[in-house]
This record gives C-alpha cells, sequence and structure tokens, in this order.
C-alpha cells in the first residue's frame, strides 16, 4: 500500500476510534439511565410488600435507597453532557484532521490509487463479457424447451426465464449490484405436483 492511502487510512482509524468511543459513551449513558430505572422499581417492590403485610427490612430498605442513590448519581445528566461533549469534539477533531489532510494531498492519492484502476476494470470486463455470452446460452436453451413443452403437457410459464434476458442496461444494473441469475427449477413436475401416485 502507498506512503499517502497508508496516511489516509490511519487518519480513518482516527477517526474511526473516536466514532466508538462516542457510541461507547452514549452506551453507557443509557445504561446508567437504566439503571436508575431498576434501582426505582426495586425500591417500589420493597414498599409494595410493606404495604402487602411484610415485615420491615432496614437493613434491606437502607440497601436499596443506597443503590438508587448511587444510580442516581451516576445517570446525573450534567456529568454526561461533559463526557458526550468531549467525545463529540475528539471525534469532529479527527474529522477535520482526515478532511483536511485528504484535500491538501488529493494528487497525490489520486496518482496512487489510479495504478489499482486498470486491473479492477479489466477483471469487471471479462465478468461482464461472460456473463453476456451465459446469458445468451441460458436464453438458448429456453428457447429449445419453448419448442417442446406442449408435448409435455406443460405451458409457456413452466420455462425457466432469466430475468435480465434481452437487456443489457438490465444486465448490467444486476451484475453491479451483486444479483446473481436465479437457478434455473426443473421442467418435469413430480409426481406429488400432479397428483399422481409413486
Amino acid at each position: 500500500m502507498s506512503s499517502a492511502v497508508k496516511e489516509l487510512q490511519r487518519l480513518e482509524e482516527a477517526v474511526a476510534f473516536a466514532k466508538g468511543r462516542e457510541d461507547q459513551v452514549l452506551a453507557e449513558r443509557s445504561r446508567a439511565s437504566r439503571a436508575v430505572s431498576a434501582a426505582e422499581g426495586l425500591v417500589g417492590l420493597y414498599n409494595e410488600s410493606l404495604g402487602a403485610g411484610e415485615a420491615e427490612d432496614p437493613v434491606e430498605e437502607q440497601r436499596l435507597l443506597e443503590e438508587l442513590r448511587d444510580a442516581r448519581e451516576r445517570s446525573e445528566p450534567s456529568a454526561w453532557a461533559a463526557r458526550l461533549e468531549g467525545a463529540q469534539r475528539a471525534r469532529e477533531q479527527a474529522e477535520q484532521e482526515r478532511d483536511a489532510w485528504a484535500r491538501a494531498n488529493f494528487g497525490t492519492l489520486a496518482a496512487e490509487m489510479v495504478p489499482g484502476d486498470a486491473p479492477v476494470a479489466e477483471r469487471l470486463a471479462d465478468a461482464y463479457a461472460e456473463l453476456r455470452a451465459a446469458e445468451g446460452a441460458y436464453a438458448g436453451r429456453v428457447r429449445a424447451w419453448t419448442r417442446i413443452v406442449q408435448y409435455g403437457d406443460l405451458s409457456i410459464e413452466d420455462v425457466p426465464r432469466l430475468p435480465t434476458a434481452g437487456s443489457s442496461d438490465m444486465v448490467r444494473s444486476n451484475f453491479a449490484r451483486g444479483i446473481e441469475p436465479p437457478t434455473p427449477r426443473p421442467l418435469r413436475r413430480t409426481d406429488e405436483e400432479q397428483g399422481e401416485p409413486a
């Protein structure tokens, strides 16, 4: 890998790392919020048990209230706002550094990228030519079956069709999107489909 491309990759990895840290802060804030809800739920259950006539447990009550207090402290919005702001600033700085470097070194990047284009273009041209040849062969088989389906008590709908047949643009579009030709279904119906005994 060329030096300029390596440097861009390093900068992009720095952006990804900063974005990951930002996502981590958001996830931790969400967990802290859920912890408050869970602690409140436990306190509520304890109070319900007292209402149902169960004996008071001062130790348990104190523990539950302390856990609720701690959870609320950990979910304090102002603390999370500062942490999230720091993570967002780090991500934005990493993005700005990447973008500024890429703009300043675009010519070098482009010069290093161009040599890798030709082999890929050749592979794509070969693959497209083979796809068109396969389409033509497949269409020929469909035409051959179309001539004889009437003798097998079949209809033209039973002949497998290639969705891209006869449309170069569609072939090119499907090929670009990675859509593979369908697997032909058998023309001969099974005994079960015909309702005949095996």
